[in-house]
């Protein structure tokens, strides 16, 4: 089954849209769109994690959320963000979707998640905390880091009550997966 997510950056430093949708209408107006076009979900994410962003204190991502999702409500939403009050202001709200660049490397979280009904999207990042960062990783190991992270958090939220069948895997891109730009084309050649 192929689920389409359209994103919807309410940042103002997004390096896809550069700030583009951080007004409240804009970004609603954004996502109605979105979901005309096709998306099945909407991937909401309020904080920035390129390597050159700044960082967004928990209250402000949780202020810009509250600022358009009353307005969505009814559609499939996703909240992308590895802040973990944030996570768990997302879990309170029904969202469908909770997509984490950690990969819900939080283990504190994890009775929270098991109790909720989200769907949750696993990324790997070679950071493995915070926003991506520039990090040298020959590309003949990148998918040997993959299988081990993945391997290791499955099963550890498996193992917290979280249903496989919830469990979305994001191998990650660009700088998620290091500098070189192969390691990314390895990647989407090489991963079954």
């Amino acid at each position: 089954m192929t689920t389409i997510l359209g994103i919807l950056n309410i940042t103002d430093d997004s390096f896809f849209d550069g700030g583009k949708y951080l007004d409240p209408a804009a970004a609603i107006a954004q996502g109605r769109a979105l979901m005309a076009e096709g998306a099945d979900v909407l991937d909401i994410g309020a904080a920035s994690s390129n390597p050159d962003s700044r960082g967004v204190p928990p209250e402000v991502e949780i202020a810009r959320l509250q600022s358009v999702l009353p307005a969505l409500a009814g559609i499939p939403m996703s909240i992308d963000t590895f802040s973990l009050p944030v996570q768990r202001w997302a879990l309170a709200h029904g969202v469908a979707y909770l997509n984490d660049i950690e990969g819900f490397a939080d283990p504190g979280l994890y009775p929270e998640l098991a109790a909720s009904k989200a769907s949750l999207i696993v990324m790997h990042s070679v950071q493995q905390r915070g926003q991506a960062t520039r990090v040298h990783v020959p590309p003949g190991e990148i998918l040997d880091r993959l299988f081990r992270f993945f391997d290791a958090r499955l099963v550890a939220l498996e193992k917290a009550g979280v249903a496989r069948a919830r469990l979305i895997l994001d191998p990650g891109m660009g700088f998620f997966l290091g500098t070189d730009p192969e390691a990314s084309f390895t990647v989407l050649r090489r991963l079954p």
